[in-house]
């Protein structure tokens, strides 16, 4: 026991377990990175392969039987605007790109000026309290000069 303490043991132990510790974090974050490219490769080979199926579905025809007995070819696969929205959608999100785009139209504006007179501002109160406009599109609120 006090060979142990006077060898400084247990921080010795301390800092070992310590190290242990990160060094088996650091090799679990490497496994678990490895893992994550395995599977995003795996899962964009996956998803090109889909969509060369589907392209070659696309361009595929079948014979059918209309009602007045003739042979008419119809694509087998029919994607509407709609399908094809979707699918340009899916693929922005693929591509790190956002899925929509939203667009915002506002106005700010900041004014600063010196305070205003007590009637000045009382005059303002009282004209636009049953405010209509003047038929010559003037304002009737007073103008402060210097």
């Amino acid at each position: 026991m006090v060979q142990a303490r006077q060898g400084g043991w247990a921080e010795k132990r301390g800092a070992y377990r310590s190290r242990a510790s990160s060094k088996y974090i650091e090799q679990r974050a490497d496994r678990a990175a490895t893992r994550e490219a395995e599977v995003r490769d795996h899962s964009i080979e996956a998803i090109d392969e889909a969509i060369t199926r589907f392209r070659s579905g696309l361009r595929a025809t079948k014979q059918v039987v209309l009602a007045d007995g003739t042979i008419a070819e119809e694509p087998v696969m029919l994607i509407t605007p709609r399908d094809l929205a979707l699918l340009i959608d899916r693929f922005q999100i693929l591509f790190g790109r956002p899925s929509t785009i939203n667009e915002g139209r506002s106005f700010a504006a900041t004014i600063s000026s010196e305070a205003l007179p007590l009637d000045a501002l009382q005059k303002i109160v009282e004209l636009t309290r049953g405010l209509v406009p003047l038929p010559d599109h003037t304002s009737g609120l007073p103008h402060i000069r210097e």
